[in-house]
């Protein structure tokens, strides 16, 4: 299949960063209303974290605005991007954005912003890597599966 062919793809209004923030609100403040047992704090790796993956983050959009690709997760592309960051995982910004919430976890260290941590994980598989993957596949075909098979969907 070439690159044009027609993929019908369904079309939403929460993007990932709704749903970032969406998490990372839940989290935050049920750990200011609610607290609970302290699992894991550790706010100086919580900044360090958060910093890595905001990195990651932006260097994975910066290498889709070269290649002249969308960010937008429902709209078909036309090139497969595998310089960058996709060298080592296929979802940098995801991988970003959910370190980032990480790292929210790290520094308040209760059990909420944790669980908002695997839910947004949970939310971006199940609601769109999966989808992204089937349209990728039939959208650029062999050079994708190529690139599948040799790079890691996270990490």
């Amino acid at each position: 299949m070439t690159a044009d062919a027609t993929i019908p793809v369904a079309r939403s209004r929460w993007m990932p960063p709704r749903f970032f923030l969406l998490y990372g609100l839940a989290g935050t403040l049920l750990h200011f209303t609610l607290g609970g047992p302290v699992l894991l704090r550790l706010p100086w790796l919580g900044a360090a974290v958060f910093l890595a993956g905001l990195a990651l983050m932006l260097w994975g959009a910066r290498s889709f605005a070269r290649a002249g690709t969308t960010l937008k997760p429902f709209e078909r592309t036309h090139a497969l991007v595998t310089s960058g960051p996709y060298r080592f995982t296929r979802n940098p910004m995801y991988v970003g954005i959910v370190a980032m919430l990480l790292a929210v976890a790290l520094a308040l260290g209760t059990l909420a912003p944790w669980l908002a941590t695997v839910l947004l994980g949970l939310t971006l598989q199940l609601g769109f890597v999966r989808h992204e993957e089937r349209a990728l596949a039939a959208s650029l075909g062999e050079p994708y599966e190529r690139y599948r098979r040799s790079v890691p969907r996270w990490l």
